[in-house]
């Protein structure tokens, strides 16, 4: 995830409209332009021998709590089952269990019978355990969605989870890589080549993991015996590639070579727009970008620099010209697409002096760098490599910050040094700022505040620490009342948001492109969190 992978972590352009999208008839799909919202293709007809498909960048790891990443979790997604599921809606069934809040410190989960890993052993209550405290483990990098667990214990066929203090947020987190299955014995006989392309992973899900070429491609086959009909995959086999140019994974889609893609580049949207080959969507998305403040010292430490590059971005023009229309402008570090449906209002009203404050104004951009002090120093900006839109945003920050008289250079690093960087210090090391995507997993707040926010947290890259936030936050999350939470919520948005070392960008639509021999593809973001692939077959 870029800027920050999970917080994190994916959050819905307005859910009402990935429902509409759901129903969509063939003919309807066909005359989509990319500036209609889906969240699917219409349902294949048929299955399929194999799908070549482009993630944004290789794995660095299939070890599920720590896959953040977009192609590490995309390609979980389709080997390893979670405990609950979740619907475009973010409405929870169960997955590999049911569950029961017993009170407001115990979870009890019930393993579905009969589910088998692809070695045919029998899943346990015991694997469940064990994939939960791998999960819990400080080292994890979802550890913060269990920093409220006192225990997570098996016995016959149920799991019991105890809260030190209630927590909101955590169940719908188990619909997310944090409630990924793992099979207990081989990840205990794998050791520390569990995840990495010499020991794999043992799971349940749709697919099974063939072979992972470091540098080259990832492959999968179908899970003959899959448990749940409703999500068997179509296709014998799926190719996942690593094209992570622009140009050349444009050329190698219109040419048939690649099936198709998440995260396709926005600047390749008028090349795919009309292409022969396959079909371009604009789909509900839980994703943004933006700059982050990459380290605790330096010249962004001073807040008033961070509060000039708020107002020197034209997030209007980045969105129509950068993005090709597949963003809107975004002005706080909580993006509109995580604000409960219930809420919203709440949290719109507390939004909109935001929306003025941070319009672009160059004046005002140069007045706060005059009085933060700022030298001229150099800031290091920090892009993925090979992403056409990432070094055409960056080179317009670029301009306008020299306009403010701020001096920016740009430094494209290799994808998984990039990936690495947002969640690993010592690969910020040198950099002033990231350029980059997030995401969220859960339509809730305190997922990316949490991760971003709280002290020791793998995405706090400055060190934030402030009390009041911290405490705010922290109710939150014991409060199960939506209205209440949400005036806490924006309470501690008035005292983050003016010191805050993250500068949005804009909210951003799922870009996919499908082949015109495909169909059935998932389109909303909410792909990650799903067996995306198993979806996919012949469209006629």
């Amino acid at each position: 995830m870029p800027v920050r992978h999970l917080a994190t972590a994916l959050l819905v352009l307005g859910l009402t409209a990935c429902s509409a999208g759901l129903g969509r008839s063939s003919d309807a799909a066909d005359a989509t332009q990319p500036t209609e919202l889906l969240a699917r293709l219409p349902a294949a007809k048929g299955e399929v021998d194999q799908i070549v498909w482009n993630l944004s960048g290789e794995p660095d790891t299939l070890f599920p709590p720590n896959a953040a990443t977009y192609g590490g979790g995309q390609v979980l997604g389709n080997l390893c089952d979670t405990l609950l599921k979740s619907d475009a809606d973010f409405r929870l069934t169960p997955g590999l269990a049911t569950f029961e809040q017993v009170d407001p410190h115990t979870l009890v989960y019930k393993v579905r019978d009969g589910v088998k890993f692809w070695n045919g052993d029998p899943l346990t209550a015991e694997d469940v355990a064990y994939s939960m405290n791998r999960a819990k483990d400080p080292s994890s990098l979802v550890s913060y969605i269990y920093q409220n667990v006192k225990s997570i214990k098996a016995a016959g066929d149920e799991v019991t989870v105890k809260f030190s203090t209630p927590d909101e947020l955590f169940n719908h987190e188990m619909a997310s890589i944090a409630g990924m299955v793992m099979q207990k014995t081989y990840a205990e006989q794998a050791g520390k080549n569990l995840g990495a392309p010499s020991g794999g992973v043992m799971c349940s899900g749709p697919f099974k993991l063939d072979s992972w070429k470091s540098g080259d491609s990832i492959t999968l086959s179908r899970n003959d015996a899959y448990w749940d009909s409703e999500r068997r995959a179509l296709a014998k086999s799926v190719k996942f590639t690593f094209v992570t140019d622009s140009t050349a994974l444009t050329q190698a889609l219109n040419a048939g070579e690649i099936d198709g893609a998440y995260e396709i580049s926005p600047s390749a949207v008028p090349a795919l727009r009309s292409s022969k080959a396959g079909r371009l969507v604009f789909g509900p998305s839980m994703q943004t970008t933006g700059l982050a403040v990459a380290r605790p010292d330096g010249p962004l430490r001073n807040v008033k620099l961070r509060q000039a590059f708020q107002t020197l971005i034209d997030r209007e023009a980045l969105a129509k010209v950068v993005f090709n229309g597949a963003a809107t402008p975004g002005y706080t570090s909580l993006s509109s697409t995580t604000w409960p449906n219930d809420q919203k209002q709440v949290y719109q009203e507390a939004y909109q002096p935001f929306v003025k404050e941070r319009s672009f104004d160059v004046a005002k951009a140069k007045a706060l760098v005059a009085e933060s002090g700022y030298q001229g120093q150099e800031l290091v900006l920090a892009i993925r490599s090979g992403d056409d839109s990432g070094s055409r945003t960056a080179q317009l920050v670029q301009q306008q910050a020299k306009a403010a008289g701020i001096t920016i250079k740009i430094s494209p690093l290799p994808p998984l040094a990039f990936d690495q960087a947002g969640y690993d210090p010592t690969k910020r090391q040198g950099l002033d700022l990231l350029l980059g995507g997030s995401f969220n997993v859960a339509q809730d707040p305190l997922e990316p505040l949490g991760f971003t926010l709280l002290p020791g947290q793998a995405y706090n890259y400055t060190g934030y620490d402030n009390a009041e936030v911290t405490k705010l936050l922290t109710e939150a999350r014991q409060t199960f009342d939506p209205a209440e939470r949400a005036r806490m919520i924006v309470a501690a948005q008035q005292l983050y948001e003016p010191d805050s070392a993250l500068i949005p960008l804009v909210e951003n639509s799922t870009i996919t492109f499908l082949n015109h021999r495909l169909s059935g593809a998932i389109t909303a973001f909410s792909y990650w969190t799903m067996p995306q692939m198993a979806f996919v077959g012949a469209a006629g």
